[in-house]
């Protein structure tokens, strides 16, 4: 064989052996040390952003937890860089930091997945969330952290996307995604129509993992969109012309918008259907909405039977406070539009037996929690001492999960009501140690106290995503207990503003209801404090000392407000429902039917 030949065979050999090399490389795992033999240059980088406290958690849990296995305490620091980022770096990347690698990811990601990855010699540790960073990093921990041979080890090409579970999934609308729109409310809109915006986003986000922003009609406008209310957009206008009673809603679709509209909180019955009538039925055949209307047609909003159940405190706000409030600026108390109205009696035995002048909120708790009356001072048992089972049990009991928010310590009167069983509402120790044996045991899901009054709707916002987000059944307490601390003090302006929050909170509570139609809403006070009246002389509202002198609760009615499946009737159901009453019905909801005294 010649010296061409030999070498055209060789090359031709060549030609069929590299392939087979090239396979072989590309699926070679190349591990990458980042700390070995208590030796690395990398640096662990977390947000600059103070409000990102689960991911600066997370880094510093990271660190730790490298420093407990190798030995190798890792430098950490914020994100801030005065200039553009090197294009590779010893970094691991914890959260939404800034840095390309970062915002790449992040596109990929919905609210509970995360992302471990290897790239341009950085470690990316991200989630969708927070919450979900922390996982990843936990996920990180336990799989590349090796504390028997002290390294913590990659691979070249790592990429591990870790998807979270969601009740609904592959949302778009005639093949869009829905992730591409944002929600659009009216500027200046009523506080109702503004959380039903918020409601959606919110339910997108806990139900299906996407992100919506949501913005007022004054924000230039975008291909697509959500609109509720009747904001500026062009195709808001049909539905505004379509006539429809007081529990109708129009939804329809128009080109890339969708609009949503309805008197009062009945815009949320367009939202709801577009979520449980739409969305969910097509997510179960592949998640693409195709049959949304493309006409505005008045529709009337049904509730489904009920078995979940809101509770709304004012811990001391009568009628009188509401009025109070609603002449110095208080547009519309909010819950005075909804179809069940009435009033609740709150004497307690105390009372009854001559023993007080008035109620006290532990007593009143109790009632409300338990349907039995009992003495003041009394926290969850009946007037023997007994321990009576309160709604928030018989719901976690049945499957629900539960939360308890308030203004108040968690240990306050109110909210104990709804988690402890104690004959005297001073023995603080006590009721804490009750409530963090609850938090120990799982037996409640989200608890939260001492919240600052500013701060109410944020923490109801995350309560009820985290009771709801799985779709089974749920029971929540919520308070604001700033109204009787007020009263008092006999600080009038301050009553004022804690009924104006407590309204805010009620206006997205009812978006949050019309968006899960199970759901039962019962909104009232434990009790009225101060003796608010109006001075017709002076022409101002001003308090009533008690008949000791001090600023002190009364026996008033209080007002009693209704909405949802069941909740009308029974608000509406007598010229004035005992306070016991309202625990018996919320019970009605979880299946005991003899529940209280």
């Amino acid at each position: 064989m010649n010296t061409t030949k030999k070498i055209l065979c060789l090359l031709l050999a060549l030609m069929m052996v590299l392939p087979i090399f090239a396979a072989c490389n590309k699926d070679k795992v190349i591990p990458v040390d980042i700390v070995a033999d208590g030796i690395s240059d990398y640096k662990i980088i977390y947000p600059e952003d103070k409000t990102a406290t689960e991911e600066i958690a997370a880094a510093t849990r990271l660190k730790e937890a490298i420093f407990t296995a190798t030995g190798r305490k890792l430098t950490s620091q914020n994100d801030y860089l005065p200039t553009t980022p090197p294009e590779t770096a010893m970094e691991i990347l914890v959260g939404d930091v800034r840095r390309a690698e970062v915002t790449e990811a992040k596109a990929l990601l919905r609210d509970k997945d995360f992302v471990i990855a290897y790239q341009n010699e950085r470690v990316i540790i991200l989630g969708g969330s927070g919450a979900a960073t922390a996982r990843a990093v936990e996920h990180f921990i336990g799989k590349y952290v090796n504390a028997e041979e002290k390294k913590v080890t990659v691979q070249e090409k790592l990429h591990e996307l870790v998807s979270g579970t969601y009740q609904l999934e592959n949302v778009s609308i005639d093949g869009v995604a829905l992730s591409k729109y944002t929600v659009v409310y009216p500027e200046g809109a009523d506080l109702v129509t503004m959380y039903v915006a918020y409601n959606i986003a919110d339910y997108f986000l806990a139900q299906a993992g996407i992100v919506l922003p949501v913005i007022s009609d004054k924000k230039a406008e975008t291909e697509y969109e959500i609109l509720v209310g009747n904001t500026n957009r062009a195709a808001s206008a049909a539905g505004g012309a379509v006539a429809r009673a007081s529990d109708q809603y129009v939804l329809y679709k128009d080109g890339s918008k969708i609009v949503m509209q309805g008197d009062s909180y009945m815009v949320g019955g367009a939202a709801g259907a577009f979520a449980n009538k739409y969305v969910a039925e097509a997510s179960a055949n592949g998640g693409n909405v195709t049959n949304l209307p493309t006409a505005g047609v008045a529709e009337k909003h049904v509730f489904k039977k009920a078995t979940s159940a809101i509770l709304m405190i004012g811990d001391g706000m009568g009628f009188n406070h509401i009025e109070a409030a609603e002449s110095v600026g208080l547009t519309d108390f909010v819950a005075k539009d909804l179809p069940g109205k009435g009033s609740c009696i709150t004497e307690s035995i105390s009372v009854q037996n001559g023993g007080a002048g008035f109620t006290d909120s532990a007593a009143a708790a109790t009632a409300l929690a338990t349907g039995y009356k009992t003495l003041n001072g009394y926290i969850g048992v009946d007037r023997n001492k007994t321990s009576r089972q309160n709604v928030r049990e018989l719901a976690h009991k049945n499957g629900a999960k539960t939360a308890v928010v308030t203004t108040d310590v968690i240990t306050g009167a109110t909210p104990a009501g709804f988690l402890c069983h104690e004959s005297s509402r001073s023995s603080t120790y006590a009721l804490q140690e009750q409530i963090d044996k609850l938090i120990e045991k799982e037996q409640v899901t989200y608890t939260a106290g001492s919240i600052a009054e500013n701060k109410l709707t944020d923490y109801t916002r995350e309560a009820l995503r985290a009771i709801s987000e799985d779709g089974g059944s749920f029971f929540a307490m919520i308070e604001e207990a700033h109204i009787d601390k007020h009263s008092h003090n006999n600080t009038l302006s301050k009553a004022r503003m804690a009924v104006k929050y407590y309204n805010d909170v009620i206006a997205y509570v009812i978006g949050f209801v019309m968006m899960h139609p199970e759901t039962a809403l019962i909104i009232t006070a434990d009790h009225e404090c101060g003796q608010l009246h109006f001075d017709a002389e002076k022409g101002v509202f001003v308090y009533r000392p008690y008949g000791n002198g001090s600023y002190d609760h009364s026996n008033v009615n209080v007002p009693l407000y209704g909405l949802g499946n069941g909740a009308e009737e029974f608000v509406n159901s007598k010229d004035a429902v005992d306070n016991t009453d309202i625990a018996k019905f919320i019970a009605s909801i979880f299946g005991a039917d003899d529940f209280g005294a």
